[in-house]
């Protein structure tokens, strides 16, 4: 096979940080954290449009197609990191949390000061008592939640976003920023799917721990607290772990013949996409390999996999408050592991040779047991287990299988109900969706690796010929039940962002929801959301007042 790269189906772009995920330029493939969306190019739809039903090691495929299935793959790992880890789940929940954390807030702030805009705004500019039980003190609460809980995303996210954040005044600490957005996405979860809190550990029983730690001044934990920040974040971590996923579908679909070399010469390795897999290198003082397939990139992937999966808190009891931070932090886990392996477990650095559920079990129990952490193995176990100790999260899953949803809190509901199937099928295959490019391509390739890469494809993709959001097709599902959730979860969206809005920004509403449908003018979408916002708090955005 010739080895010829074709910037329109592989190519690396500049990224933000602000939730959007790349495998290339032009967005020939992304992930959108706030829209929830797997988007591919026109012609990585076409490529993949032409593929044959059935199984394929790779060898019988062209290139372009190989790459234009990496790319498809890239955007999957990044499906799998928000709805598959811990800390994505955590993530992706931040944004409904954000909303639902404030809803009763936010209708007594209508009924008290009426409906204004920014309440940020309205914050800043009045002087009267704003204390407990005040309208003021209402607005002030709606605004510390709707930060501290943003202030864990940036933070969590990559040291390039944490700047802005510590130098807000409305910065109390970075674990005072943790305990907010963790605890209140623990508690949207329980309110979704156990309310008697059966699964769910309940934030109350974390207030005496993080109290005790800030009257002792402990570092993170009180106002003012020096903020140490780790090389990499969750995107640098996501970002490379998407992408030498990819890189190993690229070598192995090709026998072998596509290398690390081919990915330096055409960029694939520039930031963000490498930083991680540099800092690793450094941390570990591992040499730099000569091959894809090589137990250093395999014990990269795995690492990239333990960082963000923290069990603490979530989905375990929190028990040791000190290490919260450096816990829950993908950068920190990072960080943590990597020294971890040249200082107490350098025998893992040549240990992973056939990427096999036995070399994935030992080395992340060797490891997290170093970290004083929750093998990934236990987590996946423990959340398998939910269903059969919660009626409501044995509901909920018969739900999943029909795509048949309750459709209160539909966003949470459908994320947790996919992050428990994902553990579930971890739990049995691990291997794969810690090395997915190894399994995907070349010898391993089965029938059953298909499946369960159907089986956990994003659900919410784009079109070759309209990059609107449309629901994937099932052949296991009733589609008119996969088009009601679609229909809900994106209605839902939408009224995340317009609060996101009406909190923090003093201008008039934007309607920028082309994303979601190219379809109908901007008239018909604008009411569209108005509606969804209206039945939401019982007003209509035409009728704000903007604060001058």
């Amino acid at each position: 096979m010739q080895i010829k790269i074709d910037p329109i189906l592989l190519d690396n772009s500049d990224l933000s940080l602000a939730g959007v995920f790349h495998a290339t330029t032009g967005a020939h493939g992304l992930y959108n954290t706030f829209q929830f969306v797997l988007r591919l190019s026109p012609e990585v739809h076409r490529r993949l449009g032409n593929l044959s039903e059935g199984i394929s090691d790779g060898a019988t495929l062209d290139f372009e197609t190989v790459q234009a299935a990496s790319t498809y793959l890239h955007e999957t790992v990044h499906w799998w990191q928000h709805v598959g880890s811990t800390y994505g789940l955590m993530l992706s929940l931040s944004f409904p949390s954000q909303m639902q954390t404030n809803y009763d807030h936010l209708k007594q702030f209508i009924v008290e000061l009426g409906f204004k805009k920014s309440i940020r705004r309205v914050v800043e500019r009045s002087d009267g008592a704003s204390g407990y039980g005040t309208p003021l003190g209402n607005a002030s609460r709606i605004l510390n939640n709707h930060y501290d809980i943003s202030a864990y995303r940036n933070l969590t996210v990559s040291p390039r976003s944490a700047s802005a954040v510590v130098n807000s005044p409305l910065f109390e600490s970075v674990g005072h920023a943790y305990e907010i957005a963790i605890g209140n996405n623990a508690l949207l979860l329980a309110a979704t799917a156990d309310p008697d809190f059966q699964v769910i550990n309940h934030p109350k029983d974390w207030e005496e721990g993080f109290r005790r730690l800030r009257n002792d001044k402990e570092q993170g934990f009180y106002f003012g607290s020096p903020v140490e920040l780790p090389p990499v974040g969750a995107y640098e971590i996501f970002e490379g772990q998407a992408r030498f996923a990819q890189l190993q579908f690229l070598h192995f679909a090709t026998g072998g013949q596509f290398e690390l070399s081919h990915a330096a010469k055409f960029g694939m390795l520039k930031p963000p996409y490498g930083e991680a897999f540099e800092t690793f290198l450094k941390l570990t003082e591992l040499p730099r390999p000569g091959s894809i397939d090589h137990p250093t990139v395999g014990l990269f992937l795995l690492v990239c996999d333990l960082a963000i999966n923290p069990g603490s808190g979530f989905p375990f009891p929190l028990i040791h408050y000190p290490t919260f931070i450096t816990d829950q932090d993908p950068g920190h886990r990072f960080l943590h592991l990597s020294r971890i392996i040249r200082l107490k477990c350098p025998n893992t650095a040549t240990a992973i040779r056939n990427y096999s559920r036995a070399e994935y079990e030992a080395i992340s129990t060797e490891l997290t047991t170093a970290l004083l952490e929750f093998p990934p193995l236990a987590i996946a176990e423990l959340v398998t287990k939910w269903p059969e100790r919660s009626a409501p999260i044995k509901t909920l899953m018969d739900e999943h299988a029909t795509f048949d949803f309750s459709l209160g809190n539909i966003v949470p509901r459908f994320m947790l109900a996919h992050f428990i199937a994902f553990a579930r099928d971890k739990l049995k295959s691990p291997e794969f969706f810690c090395w997915p490019g190894a399994w995907m391509a070349g010898s391993r390739v089965s029938n059953e690796i298909a499946a369960l890469h159907d089986r956990h494809s994003a659900p919410f993709i784009d079109k070759a010929d309209d990059d609107g959001i449309f629901p994937r097709l099932y052949t296991d599902r009733n589609q008119d039940n996969v088009q009601k959730t679609f229909d809900a979860f994106y209605a839902s969206v939408v009224i995340y962002d317009m609060t996101h809005q009406w909190i923090t920004e003093p201008a008039p509403f934007k309607y920028h929801y082309r994303w979601l449908s190219r379809e109908g003018d901007y008239q018909a979408l604008k009411a569209f959301v108005d509606r969804q916002f209206e039945g939401a708090f019982g007003v209509h955005p035409d009728e704000v007042e903007l604060v001058g």
